[in-house]
């Protein structure tokens, strides 16, 4: 088999300030920008490799923003929402928040959650699958542990207004169907040469054929009167015997 060779390149441009315990979130899907901050967004590019790092270039945020934290995890979804969890600074008290990427002005968000939560993490990692995100791994504020527990937390995120932690998932859910695309009318074909051409010789053909039978049917007609008139007169000159 053929190799590859992939090559590390650095970005030789103006960079964002350095940071340590942050998540970076790639919203490819529309901006093409990664996300890695909490109030004001530093935003990287990946079609150019450039850094909006000024003050006055840094996409703000409205809404209720979280608290500051760092070890958290984010995910993306499909409709635009990425979805922070976890963290720790001190204590990460609200541990589930909401940055809608989908509109103009980026808005924060507090989850509402509806089922009970696990106890907030730090140092996890966070993958959504489908309308899933499954949670792995980390450490909580209650036992920093020197060694990562082996749990898995589910977190339903395909309702907006509420989501759940749930102990099983729907296979069914984790794909979503793509909408079914109308089909488009079908264009009529235009005629080709060849088929004109058949077209005119099938015309030519009916004129030639439809005096014949108007002929034969004629013929027909005049045949049968021909013989009845004959038979008329045959009768006429039939003589019955007379009887003494």
């Amino acid at each position: 088999m053929p190799k590859r060779t992939k090559d590390w390149d650095s970005v030789d441009r103006e960079m964002a300030a350095k940071r340590d315990g942050y998540h970076p979130t790639a919203v490819l899907r529309r901006t093409k920008n990664w996300i890695h901050r909490v109030k004001n967004l530093p935003l990287y590019n990946t079609n150019d490799d450039t850094w909006t790092y000024k003050i006055h270039y840094i996409q703000k945020t409205i809404g209720d923003p979280p608290t500051p934290r760092a070890y958290h995890s984010a995910v993306l979804t499909q409709d635009g929402r990425i979805i922070v969890y976890g963290g720790i600074d001190k204590a990460a008290t609200d541990d589930l928040v909401i940055l809608d990427v989908s509109q103009a002005d980026y808005t924060w968000s507090r989850a509402n959650v509806s089922t009970k939560s696990p106890l907030s993490r730090s140092y996890h990692t966070a993958t959504l699958v489908g309308h899933y995100m499954f949670v792995i791994f980390g450490k909580n504020n209650e036992f920093l542990l020197p060694t990562t527990p082996n749990e898995v937390f589910i977190l339903d995120t395909s309702d907006k207004s509420n989501y759940k932690w749930v102990s099983e998932f729907d296979p069914n859910l984790i794909l979503p169907t793509p909408p079914t695309a109308p089909t488009p009318p079908r264009t009529p074909t235009p005629p080709t040469t060849q088929d004109q051409n058949l077209s005119t010789q099938n015309r030519n053909l009916g004129i030639i054929i439809l005096p014949i039978v108007l002929i034969l049917i004629g013929a027909s007609f005049l045949i049968y009167f021909y013989r009845k008139r004959r038979l008329s007169r045959l009768d006429m000159f039939v003589h019955f015997p007379q009887i003494n």
